[in-house]
């Protein structure tokens, strides 16, 4: 799409579309070059570097390249080799980041913007399904996401659905025959992730990325990839590899200019615009759309039906309140990670001279490296000989505590050295440890809720992937033409569920479209559902949803920050120990749940095995432990807690 055109000897293309494609690849190739313009043009905001410039300026950084080219040999003993602080100070946050793989917290509500806790547990539990490993690659996205928000400028995480099919070959009668069918690697929800330099934006000042007039995504591909996807389309004759079409202004024609930099691979260009609803792909400047070009809408939709980008940004901290783009990790340690090495090149360099000192030797006698070796023993001839060192005394102390100095420096704007794993020296004091760690902690906490709104922002995708998506019914044909609507069962091992440890499985129920249930008939569907899992000795937990109630819900995400924090196993085991001492005999605790929850903490799913089947000795038992004095509501409480055999039974909603 972009490319100049040198001189009259540019061959003309082939490729030459009716007037209406030509206006909007016009249009679209100014934006193209408007966006290109901002990711090579230099900010103030990014220490006068462009967001090119920037990033691999920073990646230098993190993946601690060093010269290694010496052009004076008699510099050639020097260590000139780096730290690698910034580096571990990144991989040390990204460590605590990705403590859990952050899931964002839901809330529904229906169209009179009531609540409704049912709806919002059902879709918790399917964004866990859609980011299992088994159903797609969110996971490894996440943590590179996570790496380059500390690395770069910006990192983007994509959403998409696809559905790919694959060619195989099957053995038949006449030989083999080849179909297509259902890719289950490439298919489903996918996460990719994007460098900076693969997105475009519009407005360098606009940090809604929702709020851009255009984003375009770009990517090159293999020419096979490209065919799979656009043997199809009309104008796929005149995709070349190595050969962009490119629109001259001034005549109105196309021209081919060569692709020097990727010979071999096609450029794959996706232009959007959120306002105007519209999506196109250029494959090396050639439009791959609709005939009619207002017919390409955007294919991501929220589940109202309103157009969406698809990419979410991820950065480390904002530079100020209008800038797009990020002050990354190792924009922050850059300039401390050069002075540590600095000065660890001096101590160094030093400390070598120190043990192998350059020294004078005067007098007539031969005195060379063949007799100076550790307890040697050597009688001058010559009375007037002196050996004298020719450096003198060196200063360490002044070098380790200009080191100390820039680590701590570094730990305050990162993660200090206790977080990193490492003991307190013996000479600091607890508090003054306990200050640092605090003040780590903050720095910790404000970068997790900028990745916080990140994921918030991201979690929404899901949920819209989700209701367009996941839990559509698909048509199954039954044979003799007819045909029937089926829905997706999801089942999520190991899930709490009333204290207990169980398995839950989700299934959208055809059966109740249209169907408008009293509470009464609820309850009597979910006692139906208890038989059907096997009560009270069931390890399953089943919930038959609306589906048309689950689409129509308007879903609202948010994210706490507190789940990035690693967990402390051995204390959470002690404060379950001391809540299960201390709420045991509260009349408004449900006492088997709190006991499953202690059981878990210390021994996982093997601590169900550990409870009771005997639960007819359980009043009595609660009444010798509870105390003489009780509230008549807690009384009621205790006695609807005993009548529902404790676990709540699954819903039908």
């Amino acid at each position: 799409m972009i490319g100049d055109i040198i001189d009259k000897r540019t061959p003309i293309s082939a490729y030459q579309p009716p007037k209406p494609v030509a206006d909007l690849t016009a249009d679209v190739k100014k934006d193209y070059s408007q966006g290109a313009e901002i990711l090579n043009r230099s900010w103030n905001e990014l220490n006068d570097y462009s967001v090119i410039d920037r990033m691999n300026k920073d990646q230098r950084t993190f993946n601690a390249l060093v010269d290694e080219s010496v052009e004076n040999p008699a510099e050639a003993w020097k260590w000139r080799g780096t730290r690698s602080k910034a580096r571990k100070k990144a991989l040390a946050m990204h460590a605590h980041l990705t403590a859990n793989y952050i899931v964002p917290m839901v809330s529904a509500q229906n169209d009179d913007d009531e609540e409704d806790r049912g709806m919002a547990d059902i879709m918790r539990d399917i964004l866990d399904w859609m980011i299992a490993p088994t159903n797609s690659n969110y996971q490894s996205s996440f943590l590179m996401a996570s790496m380059g928000m500390l690395v770069n400028p910006v990192t983007y995480l994509g959403a998409e659905y696809c559905e790919v099919m694959q060619k195989v070959k099957t053995k038949t009668d006449n030989g083999y025959e080849t179909k297509e069918v259902l890719d289950e690697v490439l298919s489903g929800f996918q996460a990719p992730v994007y460098s900076a330099d693969q997105i475009l934006i519009t407005n360098a000042f606009e940090q809604n990325i929702q709020k851009q007039r255009r984003v375009i995504k770009r990517r090159y591909i293999e020419y096979a990839e490209a065919r799979a996807k656009w043997e199809d389309h009309e104008n796929w004759q005149y995709v070349q590899k190595g050969l962009k079409s490119v629109y001259n202004e001034e005549d109105g024609l196309f021209y081919d200019v060569k692709d020097d930099e990727h010979p071999n691979l096609v450029a794959e260009e996706t232009v959007l615009g959120r306002r105007e609803d519209l999506e196109v792909v250029y494959l090396n400047g050639i439009y791959m759309g609709e005939t009619d070009v207002e017919a390409n809408p955007i294919k991501f939709r929220d589940h109202q039906d309103r157009p969406k980008y698809n990419v979410v940004p991820f950065g480390y901290h904002r530079v100020n309140e209008h800038f797009f783009y990020y002050k990354s990790m190792m924009f922050e340690l850059g300039w401390e990670n050069q002075l540590y090495d600095a000065m660890s090149e001096l101590v160094m360099n030093r400390a070598l001279l120190e043990v192998e000192m350059p020294i004078a030797i005067s007098g007539v006698d031969d005195i060379d490296s063949d007799v100076i070796f550790p307890g040697a023993s050597i009688a001058m001839s010559d009375p007037q000989s002196k050996i004298t060192p020719l450096l003198p005394a060196a200063n360490f102390g002044a070098g380790f505590e200009a080191l100390k100095e820039t680590d701590d420096s570094m730990g305050e704007s990162s993660v200090s050295e206790v977080q990193q794993g490492q003991l307190p020296a013996a000479s600091q004091k607890a508090y003054s440890v306990a200050q640092a760690a605090h003040a780590a902690k903050v720095v910790l906490s404000g970068v997790g809720k900028t990745l916080g709104v990140s994921v918030a922002q991201y979690g929404s995708l899901m949920t819209d992937i989700a209701v367009n998506h996941v839990t559509v019914a698909q048509v199954v044909e039954l044979g003799g033409g007819k045909t029937k609507l089926k829905y997706k069962a999801f089942l999520l091992n190991n899930k709490n569920v009333g204290g207990r440890q169980s398995n839950k499985r989700i299934v959208f129920d055809e059966a109740l479209l249209g169907a408008d249930m009293t509470e009464e008939e609820q309850n009597d569907a979910s006692l139906a559902l208890l038989d059907q899992v096997g009560y009270p000795n069931h390890k399953e937990h089943i919930y038959r949803v609306n589906p048309e109630l689950f689409a129509r819900m308007k879903y609202l995400v948010r994210v706490d920050p507190e789940e990035m924090y690693p967990k402390n196993k051995e204390y959470q085991q002690a404060l379950d120990q001391n809540m299960y001492t201390l709420l045991r005999a509260d009349p408004l605790i449900e006492p088997e749940a709190l006991l499953r929850r202690l059981l878990y903490s210390n021994y996982g799913g093997e601590g169900e095995e550990m409870i009771s089947k005997n639960t007819q000795m359980l009043p009595a038992i609660m009444n010798a432990a509870q105390q003489p004095a009780q509230s008549a509501a807690g009384a009621r409480a205790e006695q609807k807690g005993l009548s529902t055999g404790l676990p709540r039974s699954p819903v039908a909603v």
